[in-house]
């Protein structure tokens, strides 16, 4: 005699369907709490940083891509030769030509 269980059978497309749902859940309470943090910071004053587009490269991508060494990147920023914003110690490279 086979075993069967007790309760309803869960089937694999359920089951991602619910581990869907629970993920969507949890993607929009995190997303309202950083609406939230947003408007705070605001309040205080503190304007937080826009996302980065995909135009933007970090300093060695950019240079894998344009064939020269990071050292040379960062000399043509310094030289206002490149677009290029910090961000969290890091350099991003705009890069209007290539696509990353």
């Amino acid at each position: 005699m086979a075993y069967r269980p007790s309760g309803p059978v869960v089937t694999r497309s359920r089951q991602r369907s619910a581990q869907t749902e629970e993920i969507a859940r949890k993607l929009e309470i995190v997303l309202a709490e950083l609406a939230s943090l947003r408007i705070l910071l605001a309040a205080h004053g503190i304007s937080s940083p826009r996302p980065l587009d995909e135009d933007y490269l970090t300093v060695q991508r950019f240079a894998v891509m344009n064939h020269i060494s990071p050292e040379a990147v960062l000399s043509r920023i310094r030289r206002g030769k490149l677009r290029a914003e910090k961000r969290g110690g890091r350099w991003w490279v705009k890069c209007a030509v290539c696509t990353a």
